[in-house]
């Protein structure tokens, strides 16, 4: 649900930018559509490794790759966390 609501969200702020073609919601909407392609290409392949079959949960590989994905979903939760900044800065500056 996560990627639809990026990809929404970017051409909300890509619509919003139109009109005053104001540089703020770009950048905006370019940090929140960034959490797709590093889901895909980034988080995706350690979630497959953590979901496979051969993979021990007991094992020091495991741990590895559990704290490397907090740490990419870290990453993730920044990107969006400064996209939303930038669109309420953008909103405040509207008042």
């Amino acid at each position: 649900m996560q990627a639809p609501l990026a990809l929404a969200g970017s051409t909300a702020a890509l619509l919003a930018w139109r009109p005053e073609h104001n540089v703020g919601w770009l950048i905006g909407g370019a940090l929140l559509f960034l959490v797709i392609p590093f889901t895909l290409i980034v988080i995706f392949p350690t979630n497959k490794k953590l979901e496979s079959p051969e993979l021990d949960v007991n094992s020091e590989r495991a741990g590895r790759l559990l704290r490397r994905w907090g740490q990419l979903h870290a990453v993730r939760s920044v990107l969006s966390g400064t996209a939303f900044l930038v669109f309420l800065w953008m909103l405040a500056r509207k008042q």
